[in-house]
This record gives structure tokens, sequence and C-alpha cells, in this order.
């Protein structure tokens, strides 16, 4: 892996973590992944600038108020996935973000709250900006969810380009967080920030299914979409991570042609579902036709806006598509 912080690279911390899985299980997992954690933070180039804001509590509230706040002179208190994962309830909604793409990641939030989806929701910041803003809460967004700073070296805050550098780091580091999940027998539907969902996705899944997965082609299991899955916290998507870690540094573009790998190798020795492209459709196959999608029959159920590369023709692609859910009053407004 690419993401590096002094001599303890995320390979390092993977391989400490997967060593320790094996041996003691998952509570060994999350004191290597803590020690990684204070490693990593310890190389960091220093304090923020600006330290005016102590988060006691991220858990956000069903209420006006989402965070708890409070002003003083000492640096920020950061949680990370370690400290809250015991307390979270499977199955659990995850995705990333960094400050670059906080609109579309606020959007997707909106989408859940539209349709009621009651999950816990975990959001790992990829920097320090988007936590703090995130910690501010957002207008008219009264859901529960937790923020969390990434344990495995933060990337920078700008918006990543497809096939970058650093989009190659963010993306290699899910497979390391979804390993935390698993081993911590906590069931994750993994989405990526720049998706909408339009109906529940739960009863789409097929039971007792180890991995669902979005696909791009009809019947092709090696084409499908790391952006959104589900993954049951089982031994088989153990054994179908750690082959996926190590598949890792082969990939050059990031994270999804090692994936698509192992899951040809790995597919058919697990219960893997498929979802619908009718249902569950790529930004390809939504701009397929200029229907508005509450007219399109079956209505789709999730919106993924990729095959458009950059922030702008994403955010342009959801709101030309009436699929921006973001309240006028609620733009650019912080809580706090």
């Amino acid at each position: 892996m690419t993401e590096t912080q002094g001599n303890y690279s995320a390979d390092n911390i993977e391989s400490m973590m997967c060593e320790g899985v094996s041996r003691r299980g998952a509570l060994t997992c999350l004191i290597f992944l803590h020690v990684g954690a204070i490693l990593v933070l310890f190389q960091q180039s220093g304090p923020l600038k600006d330290t005016s804001f102590q988060a006691d509590s991220i858990r956000h509230r069903r209420d006006f108020t989402t965070a708890t706040v409070h002003m003083n002179n000492t640096p920020p208190s950061f949680v990370t996935l370690t400290d809250v994962i015991y307390s979270l309830e499977s199955p659990v909604i995850m995705t990333t973000v960094n400050h670059g793409y906080i609109d579309l990641l606020q959007n997707l939030l909106f989408s859940i709250q539209r349709i009621s989806l009651k999950n816990d929701i975990v959001i790992i910041c990829e920097d320090r900006p988007s936590y703090l803003e995130l910690s501010q809460g957002v207008k008219g967004l009264n859901i529960t969810y937790h923020i969390v700073l990434t344990h495995l070296g933060e990337s920078g805050e700008n918006a990543t380009i497809y096939g970058s550098k650093n989009y190659k780091s963010l993306v290699e580091k899910r497979v390391l967080y979804f390993q935390c999940f698993v081993y911590s027998r906590v069931d994750v539907l993994f989405m990526d920030v720049d998706i909408v969902l339009l109906e529940d996705p739960f009863p789409y899944f097929e039971e007792g299914a180890d991995l669902v997965v979005q696909t791009e082609r009809i019947t092709s299991i090696s084409n499908t979409c790391t952006g959104f899955m589900f993954m049951k916290a089982s031994n088989k998507m153990k054994v179908f991570l750690n082959a996926w870690s190590k598949a890792l540094p082969r990939d050059p573009f990031g994270n999804q042609n090692s994936f698509n790998k192992v899951i040809g190798k790995y597919g058919k020795t697990m219960k893997t579902q498929l979802l619908p492209m009718t249902k569950f459709q790529s930004g390809k196959i939504f701009g397929n036709t200029t229907t508005p999608w509450r007219e399109r029959k079956p209505r789709p159920v999730e919106v993924h806006a990729n095959f458009l590369v950059g922030h702008g023709k994403k955010t342009d692609m959801l709101r030309e598509a009436d699929l921006w859910f973001i309240p006028e009053s609620s733009r650019n407004v912080s809580t706090i």
C-alpha cells in the first residue's frame, strides 16, 4: 500500500492486525489497530492550528443539536473506529470521506434520512478538516451517525481523482476498515459518498449471503463494483478479505481490479449475490435513459454517480437527475 507514516505503513499495520487475529481473534485485532493508530498519529506533523474545539461526543443525535462540543484551549480529541466499534448494532452502514467530498456525503446522508433508515452509520474521515466540519452538524439532518478519524494515516483533503496516487491510497485503506468490522463480528454495508439511496436496500439482500455486491454487467461476477457492497461477518468473509488485502499491491488503480480477481477465485466458495442492475444502478446504467427516476419501472433503489470523473461532474449529474437532496436552507450552514 502507498499510505505511509514514517516506518509504519498501512501494510505493516495490516500484517500486525492479521497476525493478531489469527491468534486471538477480534479483540487482539483491535489492540493492534489501537497501537497502529497511536504510532501513526504520533508521527503527524503536529496539532491543528485551530485548537478551540474538543469533541467530547461525536455520536450524533436525532435532534437539532447534533454534536456535544465545548470550547477550551486544548487540542481536538479525535475518535477512531476502535473507540466505537463495539457499541455498533449490526448491520452498520459505513462510508469514508475527505473534505473535498463533504457535500456528496451530506447528500447521501439526506437520502438516508429521506427513507427513514435506522441503521447505525459510521463515517470514517480521511482528514481532520472533514472530521471537524462534520462534528459541527448539518442543519436539518436529524439522523444518528458516528464520526471517526482514520487510524491509518491521514490523506489529502482535496477531492480525489479516480486513478490518482491519492485515490489509490484511499481505496486501499478501505479493505483494512472492512477487516476491522468483520473481525469484530459486525455486518457492514459500505457505500461510496457519490451514492444516493431511494429505498431501503436491505430487503433485497439474500438471507445468509456472505457478500452482496453491485455489478456492472448482468451476469459477470468479475465486473463488480466495490463502491456498494454488503459484507457479512462470517469466517468465509475473513478469508476473502485476507486474500484481497494481499492482492492490493498488484492493483495499479486502487482496489477494484484486485477485488474482481479475488472474487473470481473465492466467489464460489461463499454465498455471493450480484444485485440486479435495474434496481442498483451505476452512473452508466442510470444515464441510459432520460426518464425521471420517479417514473421509471422498476424504480431504482440505489444510484451510484460513478463513470463520471471529478467532483463537479458527479454533483452536476445528481442535480440534473433530481437526486440532490440537501435542502436549500441546510447548505453551508452548521448547527453550532
